[in-house]
């Protein structure tokens, strides 16, 4: 049967405001979209849903995310609200109460948000945790906290040597502190990631549930060190032949210079709702643990940071992708990372001339100005995660870049204004997925006190927002021609909210909540039944 939904507020994408308009959806697609349901040729014979004066987009869509991590953070110990690590180790031991896998596993754990900003220690654990493993993952991913019992599973003594980008911490003896930064990682979390099928589907069955609540209904999996040991592609066909799949996944797997792997990759997924989208790799660290990389030394540290790989290596991977005709997407958060990221796009026009890639640079914390008008020079996505400004202290970043430089991080309309198309994503797990949360700091830049802002003047508008978590994605996803926008032809993605973001106070937007949401012209959830005409 055909539906009809309509409402006095459809943000279609293709103006700045809501108007009213009634949505004819044929299977799994856009039929018509006309002003009132009088408009429409109807038979009579249509489902008509009428939501009144609630506001209806396209699908939001996740343009930065990493699938399989988020699917296991939703089932460990949640530590993004701690204060202290004695915070942390109560709701470790609260959790191993009631959970009996070997290893525990946790994540958002944040010292600079702590009391005492200082490193925490594995004998903290060890008091409490003498010998089950323990693994928690710090906010951003990039380094973790062990105990003792996890560091003999994975055979880190005080012989080990450091990985080429990464560090065991040591104390002034030689031994491991318990925090292990970037790649030190891989030897504890190929252990504690070791799950059967059932349970990786299970975890995915929770994320997707928990996806189309808050109207999710597109996503971009990034490839990321930390989750290469969950990672199992395949196992969404399953989700796809059991109808759970309720999102469209479009993958960025590992780039590194094996192009005969990304090809067998991109032949492998190429389902409608499982696609291929291009490769990802990281240029470096993050700045609050010193590993993003800098023009100028840090404030703090008489040292630039450092790089994932050699950077005429990743250029020349770089170079090659592009002319094979993938697409990049690079993480580089240090403004000397981001500079690298757009002199290598550049050296690949120069190289290959326009392949019809739409590379892309993740996060670009810390940019020099010379830098912002080249995205878009060399067509480059502005990949940016508005939540993160709430998710880490606005002093550490001023501690590490000091004061000039801190005004050049988390930029939004100044890239916009630069003519960036600017996307919007999460970075789900290591801040919320919750896109009300992305929305509102989008739109007040209110750091995590809620009480400062971060980067005056660079608020984005409700319409410029939404774009960014819609038209923008669908774009660098190659899918604008079927996504993105409510519009004839292209795939019933919709989303309802309980309050129209464009009319109440931004404080709301947290409270606010989606009630219906659709994918393929399927409702995947629905909090609230619309009225029936």
């Amino acid at each position: 049967m055909k539906k009809v939904i309509i409402s006095q507020n459809v943000f279609t994408g293709l103006q700045d405001q809501p108007e009213p308009a009634a949505i004819l959806i044929d299977g799994a697609k856009i039929q018509a979209v006309a002003p009132t349901l009088k408009d429409l040729a109807l038979t009579g014979e249509e489902e008509v849903l009428d939501f009144g004066e609630q506001l209806i987009t396209p699908g939001l869509h996740d343009f930065h995310l990493h699938l399989f991590t988020g699917a296991l953070q939703m089932i460990s110990v949640p530590l993004h609200d701690t204060n202290s690590a004695e915070e942390v180790i109560e709701k470790v031991k609260a959790y191993a109460k009631n959970h009996t896998k070997k290893w525990i596993i946790g994540f958002g754990w944040d010292n600079g948000s702590w009391v005492e900003d200082q490193l925490p220690t594995k004998e903290m654990l060890d008091l409490h945790f003498p010998d089950q493993p323990i693994l928690l993952n710090h906010l951003e991913c990039h380094y973790c906290w062990v105990n003792s019992a996890a560091l003999r599973e994975a055979r880190i003594t005080n012989d080990t040597p450091n990985p080429s980008f990464g560090e065991i911490l040591r104390d002034e003896q030689g031994e491991a502190t318990g925090i292990l930064v970037e790649k030190a990682q891989d030897a504890v979390q190929q252990l504690a990631y070791d799950f059967k099928d059932e349970e990786k589907i299970a975890m995915l069955q929770t994320f997707f549930k928990e996806a189309a609540r808050l109207g999710v209904t597109s996503m971009n999996d990034m490839y990321a060190p930390f989750s290469e040991y969950l990672d199992d592609f395949s196992l969404l066909y399953k989700l796809e032949e059991m109808n759970e799949l309720t999102a469209r996944v479009f993958l960025q797997p590992r780039m590194d210079g094996d192009l005969t792997r990304a090809h067998q990759f991109r032949a492998d997924y190429q389902h409608p709702k499982i696609k291929m989208n291009g490769l990802k790799q990281f240029v470096d660290g993050v700045i609050t643990g010193h590993t993003a990389y800098m023009v100028e030394p840090y404030a703090d540290q008489p040292h630039v940071g450092t790089t994932t790989y050699p950077l005429e290596e990743m250029k020349k991977w770089i170079v090659e992708a592009d002319a094979q005709r993938f697409s990049v997407r690079l993480h580089a958060i240090g403004d000397g990372a981001v500079r690298f990221s757009l002199d290598a796009f550049e050296e690949a026009r120069r190289m290959n001339g326009h392949m019809g890639t739409r590379h892309t640079i993740e996060h670009i914390e810390c940019i020099q100005q010379e830098d912002i008008p080249r995205f878009k020079e060399l067509d480059v996505i502005a990949s940016v995660q508005p939540y993160h400004i709430a998710a880490l202290e606005q002093q550490v970043y001023v501690d590490r870049l000091g004061e000039d430089r801190f005004k050049q991080t988390y930029y939004s309309k100044t890239l916009l204004e630069a003519g960036a198309l600017l996307a919007y994503g999460s970075d789900f797990p290591v801040v919320s997925m919750e896109p009300m949360r992305e929305i509102y700091h989008a739109v007040t830049r209110m750091d995590r006190t809620n009480q400062k802002t971060w980067g005056t003047g660079e608020q984005t508008t409700m319409a410029e927002t939404l774009r960014a978590y819609t038209q923008a994605p669908a774009y660098g996803s190659f899918s604008e021609d079927v996504l993105g926008t409510i519009e004839v032809g292209k795939y019933a993605d919709l989303v309802v909210f309980e309050q129209n973001l464009f009319t109440i106070e931004p404080s709301d937007i947290l409270n606010n909540e989606v009630v219906f949401t659709m994918v393929d012209g399927q409702v995947v959830f629905e909090k609230q039944a619309a009225r029936t005409l």
